[in-house]
């Protein structure tokens, strides 16, 4: 699996499906970052147009936004 590319001030969208989809939500602390597990806080929300309101609501300039898909790995950079 390739790591998402992310750095510090990127967003990052982790999603998964197991039951029902649910999307975290939340702000990079640090480049490499892959998931949550140090960050306390993160949005949770189960529709994709919320994640994405909130995702860009957290951007700021010259950061982006990752989605990742816990379940399968997969990973996208998701463009304005």
């Amino acid at each position: 699996m390739k790591r998402i590319p992310t750095r510090v001030d990127d967003v990052l969208i982790l999603r998964t499906r197991r039951s029902f989809t649910v999307y975290a939500v939340g702000v990079v602390s640090r480049d490499g970052q892959q998931d949550f597990g140090s960050q306390a806080f993160p949005t949770h929300v189960t529709d994709d147009a919320a994640a994405l309101t909130i995702a860009k609501s957290l951007r700021t300039s010259g950061s982006r936004v990752f989605l990742s898909d816990i379940d399968t790995g997969d990973w996208s950079e998701i463009a304005d």
